[in-house]
Protein backbone atom coordinates (compact mmCIF):
# COMPACT_ATOMS: atom_id res chain seq x y z
CA UNK A 1 0.00 0.00 0.00
CA UNK A 2 0.99 3.46 -0.88
CA UNK A 3 2.83 5.35 2.44
CA UNK A 4 1.40 8.71 0.79
CA UNK A 5 -2.43 7.47 0.12
CA UNK A 6 -3.26 4.73 2.30
CA UNK A 7 -7.14 4.21 2.64
CA UNK A 8 -7.96 3.71 5.90
CA UNK A 9 -5.87 7.27 6.67
CA UNK A 10 -7.89 8.89 3.97
CA UNK A 11 -10.94 8.19 4.70
CA UNK A 12 -10.66 9.33 8.46
CA UNK A 13 -9.09 12.48 7.36
CA UNK A 14 -11.97 13.61 4.56
CA UNK A 15 -14.14 13.23 7.56
CA UNK A 16 -12.54 15.58 9.71
CA UNK A 17 -12.23 18.17 6.61
CA UNK A 18 -16.00 17.69 5.78
CA UNK A 19 -16.81 18.88 8.99
CA UNK A 20 -14.58 21.85 9.22
CA UNK A 21 -15.21 23.09 5.57
CA UNK A 22 -17.41 21.21 3.94
CA UNK A 23 -14.99 19.50 1.96
CA UNK A 24 -12.57 16.75 1.49
CA UNK A 25 -8.86 15.90 0.75
CA UNK A 26 -5.84 13.69 0.39
CA UNK A 27 -3.76 14.84 2.57
CA UNK A 28 -0.67 12.82 4.35
CA UNK A 29 -1.70 10.34 6.46
CA UNK A 30 -3.58 10.23 10.00
CA UNK A 31 -5.29 7.69 11.86
CA UNK A 32 -8.51 7.31 13.25
CA UNK A 33 -8.28 8.98 17.24
CA UNK A 34 -8.36 5.98 19.93
CA UNK A 35 -9.17 9.03 22.81
CA UNK A 36 -10.18 12.29 23.53
CA UNK A 37 -8.64 14.84 21.12
CA UNK A 38 -6.39 17.25 22.90
CA UNK A 39 -5.59 20.86 21.21
CA UNK A 40 -2.20 20.44 21.50
CA UNK A 41 0.72 19.51 23.59
CA UNK A 42 -0.34 17.52 26.94
CA UNK A 43 0.39 20.03 29.91
CA UNK A 44 0.86 18.49 33.53
CA UNK A 45 -1.78 18.88 35.77
CA UNK A 46 -0.32 17.19 39.30
CA UNK A 47 -1.54 18.41 42.23
CA UNK A 48 1.05 16.53 44.63
CA UNK A 49 4.48 15.62 44.40
CA UNK A 50 4.45 11.35 43.92
CA UNK A 51 6.91 9.73 43.88
CA UNK A 52 9.89 9.29 41.20
CA UNK A 53 8.65 7.62 38.21
CA UNK A 54 7.29 7.81 34.98
CA UNK A 55 4.20 6.89 33.19
CA UNK A 56 2.71 6.10 29.67
CA UNK A 57 -0.23 7.41 28.11
CA UNK A 58 -1.87 7.74 24.71
CA UNK A 59 -3.57 10.67 23.43
CA UNK A 60 -4.49 12.68 20.65
CA UNK A 61 -3.88 15.98 19.27
CA UNK A 62 -4.78 18.03 16.05
CA UNK A 63 -3.30 20.60 13.97
CA UNK A 64 -4.99 22.78 11.51
CA UNK A 65 -3.12 23.09 8.10
CA UNK A 66 -4.59 24.39 4.90
CA UNK A 67 -6.05 21.64 2.82
CA UNK A 68 -4.45 19.89 -0.38
CA UNK A 69 -3.93 17.06 -2.19
CA UNK A 70 -0.72 14.33 -2.95
CA UNK A 71 -0.16 12.06 -5.92
CA UNK A 72 1.00 8.89 -5.09
CA UNK A 73 4.48 10.43 -5.48
CA UNK A 74 4.26 12.89 -2.62
CA UNK A 75 3.91 15.46 -4.38
CA UNK A 76 1.15 18.42 -4.33
CA UNK A 77 -1.54 17.40 -6.79
CA UNK A 78 -2.28 20.85 -9.47
CA UNK A 79 -4.93 22.91 -8.00
CA UNK A 80 -6.06 20.84 -4.53
CA UNK A 81 -3.75 24.13 -2.50
CA UNK A 82 -6.19 27.30 -3.00
CA UNK A 83 -4.45 29.18 0.19
CA UNK A 84 -7.74 29.56 1.96
CA UNK A 85 -9.36 26.69 3.14
CA UNK A 86 -8.72 25.15 6.08
CA UNK A 87 -8.80 21.68 7.20
CA UNK A 88 -8.10 19.65 11.03
CA UNK A 89 -6.11 16.70 11.25
CA UNK A 90 -5.87 14.15 14.09
CA UNK A 91 -2.62 12.47 15.28
CA UNK A 92 -2.30 9.64 17.60
CA UNK A 93 0.58 10.82 20.31
CA UNK A 94 2.06 9.10 22.84
CA UNK A 95 3.08 11.58 26.11
CA UNK A 96 5.58 10.41 28.62
CA UNK A 97 5.60 12.10 32.04
CA UNK A 98 8.42 12.23 35.22
CA UNK A 99 8.13 14.83 38.11
CA UNK A 100 9.87 17.41 35.62
CA UNK A 101 8.92 17.26 32.64
CA UNK A 102 6.35 16.20 29.70
CA UNK A 103 6.71 14.75 26.50
CA UNK A 104 4.66 14.65 23.53
CA UNK A 105 5.74 12.44 20.37
CA UNK A 106 3.66 12.01 17.14
CA UNK A 107 5.28 9.04 15.31
CA UNK A 108 3.04 9.38 12.23
CA UNK A 109 4.43 12.20 11.33
CA UNK A 110 7.59 11.92 10.32
CA UNK A 111 8.58 10.11 13.92
CA UNK A 112 9.18 13.08 15.95
CA UNK A 113 9.01 14.83 19.47
CA UNK A 114 6.61 17.68 19.09
CA UNK A 115 6.89 18.80 22.60
CA UNK A 116 8.86 19.42 26.11
CA UNK A 117 6.98 21.07 28.79
CA UNK A 118 8.79 21.96 32.16
CA UNK A 119 6.49 21.00 35.03
CA UNK A 120 8.58 23.75 36.64
CA UNK A 121 7.39 26.66 34.97
CA UNK A 122 4.71 25.33 32.60
CA UNK A 123 6.51 26.65 29.58
CA UNK A 124 7.43 24.68 25.85
CA UNK A 125 10.87 24.06 24.50
CA UNK A 126 9.70 23.23 21.28
CA UNK A 127 7.92 25.07 18.57
CA UNK A 128 4.70 23.97 17.39
CA UNK A 129 2.99 25.43 13.91
CA UNK A 130 -0.76 26.35 14.54
CA UNK A 131 -1.54 26.57 10.87
CA UNK A 132 0.80 24.42 8.35
CA UNK A 133 1.11 26.48 5.26
CA UNK A 134 1.78 24.09 2.56
CA UNK A 135 5.02 26.09 0.79
CA UNK A 136 7.79 26.27 -2.32
CA UNK A 137 5.09 24.24 -4.61
CA UNK A 138 6.65 23.49 -7.96
CA UNK A 139 10.18 25.23 -7.45
CA UNK A 140 12.57 22.11 -7.07
CA UNK A 141 13.78 23.06 -3.92
CA UNK A 142 12.49 20.50 -1.47
CA UNK A 143 12.42 16.68 -2.46
CA UNK A 144 8.78 16.21 -2.85
CA UNK A 145 8.77 19.96 -4.39
CA UNK A 146 7.02 21.22 -1.68
CA UNK A 147 6.61 21.51 2.13
CA UNK A 148 5.05 21.99 5.48
CA UNK A 149 6.11 23.09 8.57
CA UNK A 150 4.65 21.30 11.93
CA UNK A 151 7.72 21.93 14.34
CA UNK A 152 9.78 20.00 17.30
CA UNK A 153 12.25 17.60 17.03
CA UNK A 154 12.91 15.26 14.16
CA UNK A 155 15.19 12.92 12.19
CA UNK A 156 15.41 13.49 8.38
CA UNK A 157 17.27 10.92 5.79
CA UNK A 158 18.45 10.08 3.27
CA UNK A 159 18.26 13.17 1.40
CA UNK A 160 19.23 16.65 2.92
CA UNK A 161 16.53 19.12 3.57
CA UNK A 162 13.89 17.90 5.42
CA UNK A 163 14.94 14.91 3.78
CA UNK A 164 12.22 11.49 2.46
CA UNK A 165 10.39 11.06 5.94
CA UNK A 166 8.97 13.94 6.72
CA UNK A 167 5.57 13.75 6.81
CA UNK A 168 5.62 10.04 6.45
CA UNK A 169 3.83 7.34 9.51
CA UNK A 170 6.97 5.63 11.47
CA UNK A 171 6.51 2.64 13.04
CA UNK A 172 6.64 2.97 16.63
CA UNK A 173 7.20 0.01 19.51
CA UNK A 174 7.50 1.32 23.23
CA UNK A 175 10.24 -1.06 23.70
CA UNK A 176 10.54 -0.48 28.08
CA UNK A 177 7.90 0.56 30.21
CA UNK A 178 8.61 0.48 33.69
CA UNK A 179 8.20 3.14 36.91
CA UNK A 180 11.88 4.39 36.00
CA UNK A 181 12.00 4.42 32.50
CA UNK A 182 9.73 5.00 29.38
CA UNK A 183 11.43 4.17 26.20
CA UNK A 184 9.75 3.78 22.71
CA UNK A 185 11.06 3.70 19.54
CA UNK A 186 9.97 5.17 16.37
CA UNK A 187 11.40 3.76 12.95
CA UNK A 188 11.74 3.60 9.03
CA UNK A 189 12.77 1.71 6.91
CA UNK A 190 13.64 3.33 3.21
CA UNK A 191 12.31 0.79 0.92
CA UNK A 192 10.32 2.84 -1.63
CA UNK A 193 11.48 5.01 -4.53
CA UNK A 194 10.13 8.31 -5.18
CA UNK A 195 10.04 8.94 -8.95
CA UNK A 196 10.36 12.46 -10.06
CA UNK A 197 12.04 14.00 -7.77
CA UNK A 198 14.31 17.22 -8.00
CA UNK A 199 17.23 16.80 -9.82
CA UNK A 200 19.51 17.44 -7.35
CA UNK A 201 18.14 14.70 -4.96
CA UNK A 202 18.33 10.83 -5.32
CA UNK A 203 14.81 9.11 -4.97
CA UNK A 204 15.89 5.45 -5.08
CA UNK A 205 15.24 3.48 -2.12
CA UNK A 206 18.60 3.16 -0.35
CA UNK A 207 17.24 0.09 2.02
CA UNK A 208 18.99 2.14 4.93
CA UNK A 209 16.77 1.51 8.69
CA UNK A 210 17.00 4.33 10.71
CA UNK A 211 15.27 4.06 14.73
CA UNK A 212 14.64 6.97 16.63
CA UNK A 213 14.62 5.82 20.41
CA UNK A 214 13.31 8.38 22.86
CA UNK A 215 13.93 7.59 26.50
CA UNK A 216 12.16 9.59 29.42
CA UNK A 217 13.78 8.13 32.70
CA UNK A 218 12.57 8.84 36.63
CA UNK A 219 14.01 11.83 38.17
CA UNK A 220 15.97 13.15 34.94
CA UNK A 221 15.41 16.57 33.92
CA UNK A 222 16.18 15.65 30.34
CA UNK A 223 15.22 13.37 27.53
CA UNK A 224 18.10 11.24 25.79
CA UNK A 225 17.60 9.89 22.45
CA UNK A 226 19.56 7.11 20.89
CA UNK A 227 19.76 7.25 17.05
CA UNK A 228 20.65 4.18 15.24
CA UNK A 229 21.04 3.91 11.01
CA UNK A 230 21.71 0.76 9.76
CA UNK A 231 22.33 -0.72 6.48
CA UNK A 232 20.86 -3.87 5.87
CA UNK A 233 21.96 -4.01 2.04
CA UNK A 234 24.83 -5.61 0.70
CA UNK A 235 26.51 -1.93 -0.99
CA UNK A 236 27.44 0.74 0.55
CA UNK A 237 25.36 3.69 0.21
CA UNK A 238 25.50 7.57 0.13
CA UNK A 239 23.54 9.29 2.19
CA UNK A 240 22.71 12.34 4.79
CA UNK A 241 21.14 12.39 8.22
CA UNK A 242 20.31 15.34 10.23
CA UNK A 243 18.28 15.78 13.12
CA UNK A 244 16.02 18.83 12.97
CA UNK A 245 15.16 20.72 15.73
CA UNK A 246 12.76 23.74 16.11
CA UNK A 247 13.16 25.72 19.02
CA UNK A 248 11.01 28.23 20.95
CA UNK A 249 12.21 28.15 24.81
CA UNK A 250 10.31 29.82 27.35
CA UNK A 251 6.91 29.58 25.59
CA UNK A 252 3.26 29.30 26.36
CA UNK A 253 2.43 25.73 25.56
CA UNK A 254 -0.83 27.47 23.40
CA UNK A 255 0.99 29.79 21.34
CA UNK A 256 4.90 28.82 21.17
CA UNK A 257 6.93 31.44 19.74
CA UNK A 258 10.88 32.50 20.31
CA UNK A 259 10.87 36.43 21.11
CA UNK A 260 13.37 38.66 19.92
CA UNK A 261 15.36 38.40 23.27
CA UNK A 262 16.55 34.82 22.01
CA UNK A 263 20.04 34.35 21.07
CA UNK A 264 21.64 30.83 19.77
CA UNK A 265 24.30 29.28 22.17
CA UNK A 266 26.94 27.26 20.31
CA UNK A 267 30.82 26.94 21.10
CA UNK A 268 31.74 28.15 17.34
CA UNK A 269 33.54 31.15 16.14
CA UNK A 270 33.00 31.31 12.74
CA UNK A 271 30.02 30.55 10.30
CA UNK A 272 29.73 29.48 6.40
CA UNK A 273 26.98 31.64 5.28
CA UNK A 274 26.12 31.18 1.25
CA UNK A 275 25.93 33.94 -1.06
CA UNK A 276 22.07 33.77 -1.37
CA UNK A 277 21.72 35.02 2.08
CA UNK A 278 22.75 38.93 1.95
CA UNK A 279 20.51 40.17 4.50
CA UNK A 280 22.48 38.17 7.28
CA UNK A 281 25.40 38.07 6.10
CA UNK A 282 25.48 41.68 6.18
CA UNK A 283 24.90 41.26 9.94
CA UNK A 284 28.58 39.54 10.31
CA UNK A 285 32.58 40.43 9.31
CA UNK A 286 34.02 38.43 6.93
CA UNK A 287 36.44 36.07 7.98
CA UNK A 288 38.94 36.03 5.05
CA UNK A 289 37.47 32.81 3.58
CA UNK A 290 34.51 33.00 0.77
CA UNK A 291 31.47 33.10 2.46
CA UNK A 292 33.19 32.71 5.87
CA UNK A 293 31.75 34.86 9.00
CA UNK A 294 32.82 35.40 12.31
CA UNK A 295 30.21 34.33 14.30
CA UNK A 296 29.16 37.19 16.81
CA UNK A 297 25.97 39.62 16.26
CA UNK A 298 23.56 36.63 14.26
CA UNK A 299 23.97 34.58 17.44
CA UNK A 300 21.12 37.11 18.77
CA UNK A 301 17.85 36.59 17.14
CA UNK A 302 17.16 40.23 16.80
CA UNK A 303 19.72 40.58 14.17
CA UNK A 304 18.51 38.06 11.53
CA UNK A 305 17.16 40.74 9.42
CA UNK A 306 15.82 38.33 6.89
CA UNK A 307 15.45 34.45 6.28
CA UNK A 308 18.46 32.50 5.91
CA UNK A 309 21.08 29.89 6.46
CA UNK A 310 24.23 29.73 8.70
CA UNK A 311 26.68 26.90 8.97
CA UNK A 312 29.00 26.26 11.71
CA UNK A 313 32.58 26.44 10.37
CA UNK A 314 34.27 24.10 9.32
CA UNK A 315 32.01 22.25 11.37
CA UNK A 316 31.36 21.91 15.68
CA UNK A 317 34.85 20.94 15.81
CA UNK A 318 34.16 18.55 18.45
CA UNK A 319 31.98 21.04 20.82
CA UNK A 320 29.34 18.95 22.39
CA UNK A 321 26.04 20.98 22.67
CA UNK A 322 24.24 24.15 21.42
CA UNK A 323 20.87 25.36 21.91
CA UNK A 324 18.71 28.78 22.44
CA UNK A 325 18.22 30.74 25.14
CA UNK A 326 15.33 32.82 25.77
CA UNK A 327 16.44 36.72 27.24
CA UNK A 328 13.21 37.05 28.25
CA UNK A 329 12.41 33.76 30.66
CA UNK A 330 15.67 33.10 30.69
CA UNK A 331 14.88 29.59 29.35
CA UNK A 332 16.44 27.47 27.33
CA UNK A 333 17.44 23.97 25.32
CA UNK A 334 19.76 22.19 24.29
CA UNK A 335 21.02 19.38 22.56
CA UNK A 336 24.23 17.55 23.78
CA UNK A 337 25.51 14.73 22.23
CA UNK A 338 29.37 13.38 20.60
CA UNK A 339 29.49 16.40 17.62
CA UNK A 340 32.28 14.61 16.41
CA UNK A 341 29.72 12.41 14.72
CA UNK A 342 27.23 14.43 13.94
CA UNK A 343 30.05 17.09 13.30
CA UNK A 344 27.33 19.48 11.21
CA UNK A 345 25.26 22.43 12.36
CA UNK A 346 22.54 24.32 10.30
CA UNK A 347 20.87 27.25 11.66
CA UNK A 348 18.01 28.41 10.36
CA UNK A 349 15.18 31.32 10.99
CA UNK A 350 12.72 33.32 9.02
CA UNK A 351 13.93 36.42 10.39
CA UNK A 352 13.42 38.87 13.49
CA UNK A 353 10.13 40.40 11.80
CA UNK A 354 8.39 36.64 12.25
CA UNK A 355 7.06 37.23 15.56
CA UNK A 356 5.13 39.90 14.18
CA UNK A 357 3.21 37.19 11.86
CA UNK A 358 -0.30 35.96 12.65
CA UNK A 359 -0.61 32.45 11.25
CA UNK A 360 -4.54 32.55 11.02
CA UNK A 361 -4.66 35.63 8.70
CA UNK A 362 -3.33 34.10 5.50
CA UNK A 363 -0.60 31.98 3.85
CA UNK A 364 2.60 33.07 5.04
CA UNK A 365 4.74 30.71 5.97
CA UNK A 366 7.12 32.60 7.77
CA UNK A 367 7.16 31.72 12.01
CA UNK A 368 8.96 32.53 14.63
CA UNK A 369 11.36 29.93 15.52
CA UNK A 370 14.81 29.36 15.49
CA UNK A 371 15.74 26.13 14.10
CA UNK A 372 18.58 24.33 14.54
CA UNK A 373 20.25 20.77 12.85
CA UNK A 374 22.85 18.31 13.57
CA UNK A 375 24.58 16.65 11.04
CA UNK A 376 26.94 13.93 10.22
CA UNK A 377 28.08 15.95 7.38
CA UNK A 378 29.41 19.50 7.59
CA UNK A 379 26.29 21.04 5.54
CA UNK A 380 23.22 20.22 3.41
CA UNK A 381 24.10 18.25 0.10
CA UNK A 382 27.25 16.93 1.33
CA UNK A 383 27.00 13.34 1.17
CA UNK A 384 28.51 10.62 3.71
CA UNK A 385 28.82 6.86 3.24
CA UNK A 386 27.71 4.14 5.31
CA UNK A 387 29.27 0.71 4.68
CA UNK A 388 27.37 -2.69 3.86
CA UNK A 389 26.24 -3.91 6.87
CA UNK A 390 27.35 -1.06 8.73
CA UNK A 391 25.54 0.90 11.53
CA UNK A 392 25.87 3.95 13.07
CA UNK A 393 24.94 5.05 16.00
CA UNK A 394 24.77 7.95 18.51
CA UNK A 395 22.90 9.47 21.51
CA UNK A 396 21.39 13.03 21.32
CA UNK A 397 20.00 14.07 24.61
CA UNK A 398 17.65 17.23 24.87
CA UNK A 399 17.61 19.72 28.38
CA UNK A 400 15.25 22.71 29.31
CA UNK A 401 17.44 24.91 31.12
CA UNK A 402 15.80 27.53 34.04
CA UNK A 403 18.16 30.79 34.90
CA UNK A 404 21.36 30.23 32.63
CA UNK A 405 22.46 33.16 30.83
CA UNK A 406 24.95 31.49 28.71
CA UNK A 407 26.88 27.67 28.74
CA UNK A 408 30.32 27.20 28.67
CA UNK A 409 30.61 22.99 29.49
CA UNK A 410 27.70 20.29 29.43
CA UNK A 411 27.40 16.63 29.25
CA UNK A 412 24.68 13.89 30.33
CA UNK A 413 24.66 15.33 33.57
CA UNK A 414 25.34 19.00 33.87
CA UNK A 415 24.78 22.54 31.94
CA UNK A 416 27.55 24.69 33.27
CA UNK A 417 28.44 28.19 33.03
CA UNK A 418 31.70 29.11 33.93
CA UNK A 419 33.24 32.42 34.13
CA UNK A 420 36.11 34.74 35.59
CA UNK A 421 34.34 38.66 36.10
CA UNK A 422 37.60 40.42 37.10
CA UNK A 423 38.83 38.78 40.38
CA UNK A 424 35.41 37.05 41.46
CA UNK A 425 34.82 33.18 39.76
CA UNK A 426 31.19 32.64 38.92
CA UNK A 427 29.74 28.98 38.07
CA UNK A 428 25.74 28.59 36.93
CA UNK A 429 24.87 25.12 37.13
CA UNK A 430 22.12 23.14 35.51
CA UNK A 431 22.05 19.35 37.15
CA UNK A 432 19.81 17.25 35.06
CA UNK A 433 19.06 15.07 37.89
CA UNK A 434 18.25 17.65 40.37
CA UNK A 435 17.47 15.23 43.04
CA UNK A 436 21.25 13.74 43.47
CA UNK A 437 23.30 15.19 46.10
CA UNK A 438 26.05 17.46 44.17
CA UNK A 439 29.03 19.82 46.05
CA UNK A 440 30.59 22.40 44.07
CA UNK A 441 33.79 23.12 44.39
CA UNK A 442 35.61 26.20 42.80
CA UNK A 443 39.49 26.07 42.48
CA UNK A 444 41.95 28.58 41.70
CA UNK A 445 45.25 28.13 40.49
CA UNK A 446 45.31 24.61 42.23
CA UNK A 447 44.04 25.53 45.12
CA UNK A 448 40.11 25.56 46.74
CA UNK A 449 39.09 28.47 47.32
CA UNK A 450 34.83 28.13 47.85
CA UNK A 451 32.93 24.70 48.47
CA UNK A 452 28.83 24.53 48.08
CA UNK A 453 26.40 21.83 47.57
CA UNK A 454 24.25 22.99 44.85
CA UNK A 455 20.50 23.67 45.67
CA UNK A 456 19.15 20.63 44.47
CA UNK A 457 15.92 22.26 42.12
CA UNK A 458 15.58 22.03 38.72
CA UNK A 459 16.84 26.22 38.22
CA UNK A 460 20.43 26.70 38.16
CA UNK A 461 22.49 26.97 41.13
CA UNK A 462 24.79 30.11 41.08
CA UNK A 463 28.22 29.83 42.89
CA UNK A 464 30.31 32.65 43.39
CA UNK A 465 34.51 33.30 45.02
CA UNK A 466 35.97 36.35 45.34
CA UNK A 467 40.12 36.90 45.30
CA UNK A 468 40.65 34.70 42.25
CA UNK A 469 43.22 34.72 40.09
CA UNK A 470 45.15 32.89 36.67
CA UNK A 471 43.48 28.81 35.92
CA UNK A 472 39.71 28.88 37.42
CA UNK A 473 38.33 25.23 37.06
CA UNK A 474 35.03 23.43 38.62
CA UNK A 475 34.70 20.26 40.08
CA UNK A 476 31.76 18.92 41.17
CA UNK A 477 31.42 16.28 43.44
CA UNK A 478 28.53 13.58 44.17
CA UNK A 479 27.53 12.51 48.01
CA UNK A 480 30.43 9.63 47.96
CA UNK A 481 32.98 12.21 47.03
CA UNK A 482 33.60 10.60 42.85
CA UNK A 483 34.25 14.33 41.07
CA UNK A 484 31.45 13.61 38.38
CA UNK A 485 32.56 17.08 36.12
CA UNK A 486 35.51 19.04 36.01
CA UNK A 487 36.00 21.69 33.75
CA UNK A 488 37.73 24.94 33.23
CA UNK A 489 37.11 28.87 33.02
CA UNK A 490 37.25 29.81 29.41
CA UNK A 491 40.24 32.26 29.03
CA UNK A 492 40.29 35.42 26.16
Amino acid sequence: MNRFNPLGALVVFAVVAAACTGGGSNAPPTTAPSTAVTTGPVASTTTTAPPPAVTLRRSTTTWTTYAHELTDFGTIRLGSYDGETLVERTFETLVLENEHLVVTLVPEYGGRILSIVSKETGHESLYQNPVGVPYQIDTGVFFYDWLMVYGGIFPTFPEPEHGKTWFLPWEVEVVEESAQRISVAMSFVDDEDVPLVPRQYDGDATGLEVTYLVTLSAGRAAVDVDVTIENPTGDPVDFEYWTSATLAPGSDPDDPRVTEEAEIVAPIERIEIPSLWEAIAAQEDRAGLPDVYHFDSLRRFDAWADLGIAYAFPDMGGANFWGVIDGDTGEGIFRIADNTVTKGLKMWTWGRDSVAVDPFAGPDEARPYIELWAGLTRRFFDETTIEAGERIEFTETYAPTIGLSDVTHADGGFLVDLRVEGDEAVAEVVALRPDVEVTARLVSEGEMVHEERLSGGVSASRITAGGVSGDVRLELVDGSGEVVFEGAAPTG
